[in-house]
């Protein structure tokens, strides 16, 4: 093998980071080749940037650049070994293109000497990523407020005229036996599809919460829901942290996707369903335990704050267990098991619906820092729990 130190240098040398190393006083004693190309790429003299040169001195001297004078405040704070490691990102645009860059810079020892070694890596192509990714959560957010605003006026005028039109005995709509047109369904299917593409782009990470009543939550969600002869009821009922428009977003979806595909028939079905009762789905709500990490079985200790109920066990006795979270179940037919990941993903959908309901599910689920699992019911249906959220005890 080569030399050692010519090894070291040669891996340096290979590296695309710009590398220099500093003594403790912040002077350059090595540079690697991409520090000193970079250096003659852009025109810098030696004493800017070469061996010998004071770096933290050149970072002072840029005074009216806040990026250099707190890189130099970095840097010191390693160097003096008030922390270990100082990173920043900061723009580095030349009059031809925009750039950034990130700085590592990183302590180490070698013998009784301090050095700091400082890496500065090109990151131009994951910022301009990020832009363009801003950008398009932009557009489609703003497409979508567009589709709600300018689609939302003339739908309910379509709307209303359905349901005028229902009522003259001589036209025939096909309602049937009941009293709902299968163009009145298809309006009202496309304003639900309407509202869940917008709530879809425009669900953000959750910055102020209220305490919410589960039992209270479930009865605003089932009054905005179309449930025809389905019911609900609420096992247990919990005080928990959350955002009440994003929680009725996600109980709605949930209550809609029972109602909808809780029928032992096809999607064609559902209207039929809906209106004369047919195969009427029953839902319940209901409080989850948490469970120890090494056990399934064994229940976990109350978190301080949390909610916590009181159950007896097999010998008769009685003993506190934390709540987790909360599910919602069904009686129909329940999920494939090769679809209870599929389901939450934006527009995956097996019988022809939006396939919005679910993933909308998993982003307000997601908001809140809370996990959601497709299983099935104690009956064979579907049931979805959702885990980690903040309860609150009473």
């Amino acid at each position: 093998m080569a030399d050692h130190s010519s090894f070291v240098t040669a891996g340096f040398d290979a590296l695309p980071a710009n590398v220099a190393i500093l003594d403790a006083e912040g002077v350059i004693v090595y540079t690697n080749a991409s520090w000193d190309a970079f250096g003659e790429t852009e025109g810098l003299p030696e004493t800017t940037g070469g061996v010998g040169t004071n770096y933290l001195e050149v970072c002072d001297a840029a005074n009216d650049d806040a990026d250099a004078t707190q890189a130099a405040r970095g840097i010191r704070a390693v160097a003096t070994g008030d922390r270990g490691e100082f990173s920043l990102e900061y723009p580095c645009h030349s009059p031809e293109r925009k750039r950034w860059f990130t700085m590592q810079a990183t302590v180490y020892k070698h013998g009784d000497e301090r050095f700091v070694l400082i890496m500065h890596v090109d990151i131009t192509e994951r910022r301009r990523l990020e832009q363009r990714t801003r950008e398009q959560a932009d557009r489609m957010e703003g497409f979508a407020k567009l589709l709600f605003h300018d689609l939302r006026n003339p739908l309910s005028v379509a709307l209303a005229q359905a349901e005028t039109l229902e009522l003259d005995d001589d036209i025939d709509l096909g309602c049937g036996d009941g009293d709902r047109s299968p163009l009145r369904s298809s309006l009202e299917r496309m304003e639900s599809i309407i509202d869940d593409a917008l709530a879809l782009v425009t669900i953000e990470d959750i910055e102020e919460t209220e305490v919410l009543s589960l039992e209270t939550a479930v009865e605003t969600a089932w009054a905005h829901v179309s449930t025809g002869s389905a019911t609900v009821s609420v096992a247990d009922d919990v005080e928990f942290r959350a955002n009440p428009d994003l929680v009725s977003h996600l109980f709605e979806n949930l209550f809609r996707n029972s109602v909808e595909h809780g029928t032992t028939g096809s999607r064609s079905r559902v209207d039929e369903t809906i209106e004369r009762g047919g195969d009427a789905v029953a839902i319940e709500v209901g409080v989850l335990e948490a469970v120890t990490e090494t056990s399934t079985d064994a229940p976990a200790e109350p978190r301080a704050g949390g909610a916590s109920l009181e159950r007896s066990t097999a010998d008769g006795t009685d003993e506190r267990v934390a709540i987790d979270g909360f599910y919602i179940e069904d009686d129909g037919p329940g999920i494939p098991a090769e679809h209870r990941e599929k389901v939450f993903k934006s527009g995956f959908s097996p019988d022809g619906g939006s396939g919005l309901g679910l993933a909308i599910v998993r982003d307000v689920a997601d908001a809140h820092g809370w996990s959601v699992t497709a299983e099935t019911s104690r009956d064979g249906g579907a049931r979805f729990e959702i885990r980690n959220v903040s309860t609150v005890d009473r």
